[in-house]
């Protein structure tokens, strides 16, 4: 499609001659409503002072100046008359010389004469007339280039009014002829060209190389694709390229000119192939925005807004202060690159938050640790303070395979809250509380399920080994630290000794794992569904709940994710998802052998994107502020939308013993459902969360977060009735998914089991 010609050009009238005075006559005749502004004497006054800096002419030196220059001439049809057919307006100014002289003489000589001459004959194009609108009319105010070539689709609405400074009356007006219009009221002299289809693979080569090449492209569109498809054609045909973000400052300068082989947007994208770059899905498109502009590098502000696009807002923010100041760092590049004053390509930052900040930081909340590492000589003394039983000697290599397996028990955040004692033939299970001290483990409830797990793991292996096992759980209370003292037998004693359900699922232990991969919701055939049910419920009292309705999944995958939303904001529990649970990277897993790896997370491209903008508490204690991270919920929907099932197991009573079988009850089921090949995927924030609420009288939460939670909860008990007093221990999706390539590591066995002897 050819450019279009009409609807922001300036009619021209020289009235010397003859037909064009007819036709500027025909012309008020026609339009009798049009507004005539006679300013050719006053522009032609302004023009005799500018050419006599020596000299402060008075105003009666000017009108003596005008009058002798005027004799014998018609002043009517000296210069030009302009007719703005969208204003209804008629302006009597100067030729094109002089108002082109007279309007750029404040420009000295920061811009000399030669230069603005050089620049006169410069083409720009600029494509994206939102943030582009600010650079354009920068542009010509500078009056840095003569011809301008603009490109956009799209037309001015109410929301952009907070960055293009125009009327209300230009609403519903293209962006390209709102912005030409605005030009022209300031220089109709400045050629333009409007392409009001935007920029397509079918209209990009003549766009840049119609009449002649550009000189400079200015780029500042939304379209991935189209900042891509800019590039390619600049750099083939050897045109440089700017582009201004609008937060903070970020200007992109890449010498397609100079640098003909250098690669587009400076090799961000080097390493994604071109096809995906063509066509851009849209879990694709928010990893590739940060790829490209490194957003990661951009303002908190900048970056909250990127998560809450397509939540709370519906596009990127931009700031009329950023819009103008980046159309001043536009231009000033621009000039200097048009007149060869400056050659380099590269990434640039003009940070008014850094230029003009606080340089003293705000003091950041401290979270301290209430407890001591574990201290092996307090528990020496603790375990010995449990009455002796008979028990047989184990060889010290059969106990380090015993409780390394049990070690493979999971943990919240991979805490691995556990320290073991091998002392007098005994073992005893010790809280290391140090290490689990965090926000998700209120009342101990998720040391206490790990405990269980890693017993039942215990049990199983001891079995394997040709050992029957009898332990004494909470030998010195609740408030100790002393778990369990375990008592083991080669021929199974005459006191009670802990049945072993399915010895089969000790083969399971090592390859147990969370499974958060792309999962298909497969359903549980009834066999399936009774082996699950009977190994949950295996441990007395527990209960196996299972659900399959699609809405009532979907229903608890909103609470799931309400219940994230509201860990992930609360201070507290941001430290400790970010600082203590997160490893961010492949070597920070393998330094510390536990927290939770990124990479088994699963997460695809946006959401990783995300998750790495969330990290900064001052992005979550704002998005809490504006009641966003809505984005969360719908990750947890979309999580559960594949499940096969949601299993939740419960046990009769709030208390530390249940909490403790209950970890047994759900290794029972974990291990059962590996070895019926389904993914299993803890989803349990909200038995995390909940108690806070039932029992903790809101404890580590603000008002909101209790309002939020007691809400929520009530929609739980709508689809699951469980009752107020139980100790709620399992919420799982069970679905068929590939095995994660990447488990979870564990301690070495020599930070966590103790093998000490009164000899020695």
């Amino acid at each position: 499609m050819h450019p279009i010609t009409q609807d922001f050009r300036p009619l021209f009238f020289s009235r010397k001659e003859s037909a064009a005075d007819h036709s500027f006559q025909e012309l008020l005749i026609d339009k009798k409503d049009t507004v005539i502004l006679d300013l050719f004497s006053g522009q032609k006054k302004e023009l005799f002072k500018v050419r006599n800096p020596k000299t402060r002419l008075s105003a009666t030196e000017l009108d003596k100046h005008f009058n002798l220059w005027a004799e014998g001439k018609n002043v009517d049809q000296e210069g030009v008359w302009v007719y703005y057919p969208w204003a209804r307006r008629m302006l009597h100014i100067l030729e094109k010389a002089e108002f082109v002289e007279l309007r750029t003489s404040r420009n000295k000589h920061k811009i000399t004469s030669a230069e603005q001459n050089h620049l006169l004959e410069k083409k720009i194009g600029i494509v994206g007339l939102s943030v582009g609108n600010a650079v354009a009319l920068t542009l010509a105010t500078e009056r840095i280039c003569g011809h301008l070539k603009l490109a956009d689709f799209d037309t001015l609405e109410l929301s952009n009014l907070n960055r293009i400074k125009t009327g209300l009356h230009n609403i519903g007006t293209n962006k390209a002829i709102l912005t030409a219009r605005e030009i022209a009221e300031i220089d109709p002299f400045i050629e333009i060209e409007c392409y009001t289809d935007g920029i397509t693979e079918q209209n990009i080569t003549q766009f840049i190389t119609e009449n002649g090449n550009l000189d400079l492209l200015v780029e500042e569109c939304d379209e991935l694709n189209i900042k891509i498809l800019c590039r390619n054609e600049a750099k083939k045909h050897r045109i440089p390229v700017l582009m201004e973000t609008s937060d903070k400052g970020m200007l992109d300068v890449e010498r397609f000119d100079l640098q003909p082989d250098r690669p587009i947007l400076h090799g961000l994208l080097k390493d994604i192939p071109e096809e995906k770059l063509k066509h851009i899905s849209e879990k694709d498109r928010l990893p590739l925005v940060l790829k490209m502009v490194n957003a990661l590098n951009g303002s908190k502000r900048g970056k909250l807004s990127l998560v809450e696009i397509g939540q709370t807002i519906s596009t990127w923010p931009q700031l009329a202060s950023a819009v103008t100041l980046g159309a001043g760092v536009v231009t000033d590049v621009s000039r200097r690159i048009l007149l060869n004053q400056y050659s380099e390509s590269g990434r640039y930052y003009v940070d008014l938050e850094d230029i003009v900040g606080d340089k003293i930081p705000k003091p950041k909340p401290v979270h301290t640790n209430p407890y001591e590492p574990f201290n092996i000589d307090e528990a020496i003394v603790l375990a010995d303070t449990v009455p002796y039983s008979n028990s047989d000697y184990i060889a010290e290599d059969i106990i380090q395979e015993i409780v390394n397996a049990a070690c493979q028990a999971p943990s919240t955040g991979n805490d691995q809250p556990w320290k073991w004692l091998y002392r007098n033939g005994r073992l005893h299970l010790f809280h290391d509380r140090y290490r689990s001290y965090s926000f998700g483990d209120f009342d101990q409830i998720a040391s206490n399920l790990s405990f269980g797990a890693c017993y039942e793991n215990l049990l199983l292996k001891s079995y394997e080994a040709g050992l029957t096992i009898s332990g004494n759980i909470f030998p010195l209370g609740d408030d100790s630290i002393l778990i369990a003292s375990i008592a083991f037998y080669k021929t199974a004693p005459e006191q009670d000794f802990e049945p072993v359900h399915d010895p089969q699922l000790v083969h399971g232990i090592f390859e147990r794992c969370t499974n958060r991969n792309p999962s298909l919701p497969v359903p549980l055939s009834n066999a399936q569904y009774e082996a699950l049910k009977s190994a949950a419920e295996s441990i007395n009292g527990a209960t196996f709940h299972y659900i399959t309705d699609q809405q009532q999944i979907l229903t608890i995958g909103e609470i799931i994710g309400a219940c994230d939303r509201v860990r992930l904001l609360n201070p507290k529990g941001h430290h400790d998802f970010v600082a203590r649970e997160m490893r961010w990277t492949p070597q920070d897993a393998e330094k510390s052998k536990a927290g939770i790896d990124i990479r088994t997370l699963g997460l695809d491209g946006a959401q990783q994107a995300a998750m790495a903008i969330i990290k900064d508490e001052d992005i979550t204690g704002t998005l809490k502020d504006i009641d966003g991270g809505q984005a969360l919920i719908e990750v947890s929907m979309k999580t559960v939308s594949t499940a096969s099932a949601i299993g939740i197991i419960t046990l009769p009573q709030y208390s530390y013993r249940d909490f403790f079988r209950g970890g047994m009850s759900l290794q029972r089921l974990w291990l059962k459902a590996e070895e019926l090949g389904f993914a299993v995927h803890p989803l349990i924030s909200p038995f995390y969360l909940f108690p806070r609420v039932l029992h903790g009288n809101g404890a580590g939460l603000d008002d909101s977060e209790v309002g939020k939670l007691k809400e929520l909860r009530k929609k739980f008990l709508d689809v699951v009735p469980l009752g107020e007093n139980k100790a709620e221990v399992f919420l799982v999706k069970l679905a068929k998914a590939e095995k994660p390539h990447i488990k979870s590591y564990r301690l070495p066995l020599d930070e966590t089991l103790f093998i000490i002897n009164p000899e020695s």
